[in-house]
C-alpha cells in the first residue's frame, strides 16, 4: 500500500469522496479565504466559548484539505492561485494552536503563542509538509522554503528545545503531536536531524502505547482511537515505507488495538458511548483498509468510504487516506455476534442478533473521564435505546474544575443510582470485579461499586447484571449495605421520553423496537426528568432521566430491575 500518491485517478471506490472534494473546490474558488479574527479568541479567554474560534479555524482547515486533494485530480491555474493564497495566510497564522490550548494573563497572551505545540499545531505542520511534497511542482519556491521555515521554527525546534507535558502523556496528545512531528522530520529533515527528532518522537510513542492494557481498550472512547492511533499508525506507515522495515515493538498489543472498533460496534454510525464519544461516529475508511491489510483485523462495518464531512475538523491526515488507502475488501461487511470481556478496562460486550448491551467498571479516574463506573447501555437493531450521553459541548469549564457539573459527565446522568442524595465522585480507585462469564446461553458480569461514592459510608454496593439470550432480557440486581438508613434513585437515561404503561413497568419506543423495563412499584416511585443539553457539536438536545425512588429507608436494599428487548 503506497503511502501518499501525487497524483490520483478516480475508481468506483473512490468516486464519492472525490464528487465531494471537487463539488466542494468549486464553491470555495467563487469565495474568500475565511479569517480568524481577534473577536474569536476574546470569546474563548473572556467567556470560555470555544465554538467562535474554532469555527473559523476549521474552516480554513477544511479549505486546506480540499483544496490539496482536489490539485491531485485537477491543474487549473485558478485553484493553484487561490491554494497559494491560502497556504501563505495558514502559514503566517498567529498561531498555529487551538485559541483554548494557549496561556491568557490578565492582559496579554503568554509565552510565545506562535511556539506553542498543541495537536492542531503539530497537525497544521504535518499538513502543509505533506502539501509540499505533493505539490512542491505547482508551487512557487519562494512560498515552499517560507513555509519549511514556518515548520521548523513553530514546530521542529520548540519540539527539540524543551519538554512537553503531552510528551509522556498516555493519551492521544503524545500519539497525534509526536506522529505528526514524526512524518515531518521523515520528509524534510536530513538524516542526522531526522535520527534526533525521531529518536523524541518514539519515546513519546512508548507512552501512548504504554497507556493501553493488553485489551486494546481506548478509554477516551472511539473517536480518540480514530484519532490517537490513527496518527500513530499514520506515522509507522510512513517510517516502514522509507525504511522499508517493519516495526515489530509491541506487535501484540497494536493488533489488540487495531481490533478494538469491531468488538464495541453497535451499527455503521454507532459505537458504545462511554467516555467522551461524539454521536453519530463513522471511522476513517482508509485507515481501517490499511490496518486489514497490515494486521487482517476484523473489520468494522463500513459500507463505502468515508464521506468529506465525516470528521468535522476536516484533518489532512485521515482524509487524505481515505482517499489513497480505502480498499473494496474492507467495505459492508457484517457485524457478527460477539460476546467479550475487556479484563483492563472491565468492559463487558455483548451483542447477539439485534440486541446489544454493554457495562462498564473502572474507575472514575480515566482519560476524558465521565462518572460512571456501573453504568450500562441497550440498542436494538444499531438503536441505542438506554444510553451514555457521551461527549459534550467541550469549553473551558468542560476541561477544568466544573467538569463534574456538567450534565454528560455527571454520574446523575448515567444509568447509575445516586445514594443518600450522593452521586459518584472523580476517584482513582477501580471496581471490583466479582464475576465475568460468557456462554452460549448467557451473559454475567458482576462488579462492586463502594469505592466511587467516597462520600457516603456505604459497607458493600454490588451490581449484577445476568443477560438471557433466550428470554431477550437483561436482569440487574443492586445489593447496597450502609451504615446509616439508604435512600436510592436509580437513574436509566435515554435520548427518548420514557412512558408509564402500568404499575412497575416502563417503555422506551425507539423506531426498531422498545426497551421495556419491569420493576417492583411497591419499592419505588418514579420520576422522569428532562433536560436539554449542547452535544458536542452545539446542537441542543432533550435528554430524560427516569428515577426510581426507593419509598422505603432500610440500612439493605436488594432490587431487580428486568429489562427486556421487544424487537418488531
Amino acid at each position: 500500500m503506497k503511502y501518499y500518491y501525487n497524483k490520483i485517478e478516480k475508481n468506483y471506490v473512490n468516486e464519492p469522496l472525490m464528487d465531494e472534494i471537487e463539488k466542494y473546490a468549486e464553491i470555495i474558488l467563487e469565495g474568500d479565504i475565511p479569517q480568524i479574527s481577534y473577536n474569536s479568541y476574546a470569546h474563548f479567554y473572556k467567556n470560555g466559548s470555544r465554538k467562535e474560534f474554532e469555527h473559523e479555524y476549521f474552516e480554513r482547515r477544511k479549505q486546506l484539505t480540499a483544496l490539496g486533494l482536489y490539485l491531485q485530480l485537477n491543474n487549473s491555474r485558478k485553484a493553484i492561485d487561490y491554494f497559494q493564497e491560502l497556504l501563505w495566510a495558514i502559514s503566517n497564522e498567529f498561531s498555529w494552536c487551538l485559541a483554548a490550548h494557549l496561556s491568557y494573563g490578565e492582559d496579554s497572551f503568554e509565552g510565545k503563542p506562535s511556539e506553542v505545540i498543541d495537536l492542531f499545531s503539530a497537525e497544521t505542520a504535518q499538513t502543509l509538509c505533506e502539501i509540499l511534497i505533493i505539490h512542491e511542482d505547482k508551487l512557487d519556491n519562494i512560498l515552499c522554503n517560507h513555509i519549511k521555515k514556518q515548520i521548523r521554527d513553530r514546530v521542529i525546534y520548540p519540539f527539540m528545545n524543551r519538554d512537553w507535558e503531552w510528551e509522556t502523556a498516555a493519551h492521544n496528545w503524545s500519539a497525534v503531536c509526536s506522529g505528526c512531528i514524526g512524518i515531518v522530520a521523515l520528509l524534510i529533515e536530513k538524516e542526522e536531524k531526522q535520527k534526533l527528532i525521531l529518536d523524541k518522537v518514539e519515546k513519546a510513542l512508548d507512552y501512548y502505547i504504554k497507556g493501553f492494557g493488553d485489551d486494546g481498550v481506548t478509554l477516551e472512547g472511539i473517536g480518540y482511537w480514530s484519532y490517537g492511533f490513527g496518527y500513530y499508525i499514520y506515522y509507522k506507515a510512513l517510517k516502514n515505507t522509507i525504511y522499508s522495515q517493519v516495526d515489530e515493538k509491541y506487535k501484540d498489543k497494536v493488533k489488540a488495538i487495531a481490533n478494538f472498533p469491531q468488538s464495541i460496534q453497535i451499527s455503521e454510525e454507532e459505537f458504545v458511548p462511554f467516555s467522551d464519544v461524539p454521536p453519530n461516529m463513522t471511522l476513517p475508511s482508509g485507515l481501517i483498509s490499511y490496518l486489514y491489510n497490515e494486521y487482517n483485523i476484523n473489520v468494522p462495518l463500513i459500507k463505502k468510504i468515508s464521506s468529506f464531512d465525516f470528521d468535522h475538523c476536516y484533518r489532512w491526515a485521515h482524509i487524505s487516506r481515505n482517499l489513497w488507502w480505502t480498499s473494496e475488501k474492507v467495505l459492508d461487511k457484517k457485524l457478527t455476534n460477539i460476546s467479550c470481556y475487556f479484563e483492563d478496562a472491565q468492559w463487558m460486550i455483548h451483542r447477539k442478533d439485534k440486541m446489544f448491551f454493554a457495562i462498564k467498571g473502572g474507575s472514575n479516574y480515566e482519560p476524558h473521564n465521565h462518572n460512571d463506573v456501573g453504568s450500562f447501555i441497550a440498542a436494538i437493531d444499531g438503536e441505542i435505546i438506554l444510553t451514555d450521553l457521551g461527549a459534550g459541548a467541550y469549553s473551558k469549564g468542560y476541561f477544568g474544575s466544573e467538569r463534574y457539573t456538567y450534565t454528560h459527565t455527571r454520574s446523575s446522568w448515567h444509568s447509575v443510582p445516586i445514594i443518600n442524595n450522593h452521586e459518584q465522585e472523580e476517584t482513582k480507585e477501580k471496581s471490583v470485579i466479582i464475576k465475568h462469564r460468557v456462554t452460549n446461553k448467557s451473559v454475567n458480569f458482576e462488579l462492586e461499586l463502594s469505592a466511587v461514592y467516597p462520600s457516603v459510608e456505604i459497607d458493600k454496593f454490588y451490581r449484577k447484571v445476568d443477560f438471557e439470550n433466550d428470554k431477550c432480557a437483561v436482569v440487574i440486581e443492586d445489593t447496597i449495605l450502609l451504615q446509616d438508613t439508604i435512600s436510592i434513585n436509580e437513574g436509566f437515561i435515554s435520548y427518548i421520553r420514557p412512558e408509564f404503561i402500568k404499575d412497575g413497568e416502563i417503555v422506551w419506543r425507539g423506531t426498531k423496537g422498545n426497551i421495556i423495563l419491569r420493576y417492583n412499584h411497591i419499592l419505588f416511585d418514579y420520576l422522569i426528568e428532562e433536560q436539554e443539553v449542547t452535544n458536542h457539536y452545539n446542537e441542543v438536545v432533550s435528554v430524560y432521566r427516569l428515577g426510581l425512588i426507593m419509598t422505603n429507608k432500610s440500612k439493605e436494599s436488594i432490587t431487580q430491575f428486568k429489562i427486556y428487548y421487544q424487537i418488531e
